[in-house]
């Protein structure tokens, strides 16, 4: 089984991060869909998802998870 996980990641400041678990997600449609909900609000849609030039990824990302499988 397939799990799809939502979170997104906000930098405060230098090396310190703030990551809210949004969610468990059955498909990854199902967690688009909770992202493009989700970045309307306030709190998320101040943050967008951004690269900068350390490529450091801010905001929401999904994380697919195989359930009774050993992470490569």
């Amino acid at each position: 089984m397939t799990l799809y996980i939502v979170e997104h990641l906000h930098i405060l400041y230098d090396d310190v991060e703030d990551i809210k678990f949004l969610g468990v997600f059955s498909t990854k449609e199902k967690a688009e869909k909770a992202i493009q909900m989700l970045s309307k609000q306030p709190g998320f849609k101040d943050f967008p998802k951004i690269i900068d030039d350390n490529d450091i990824i801010e905001g929401f990302y999904i994380m697919k998870v195989v359930v009774d499988e050993i992470a490569e």
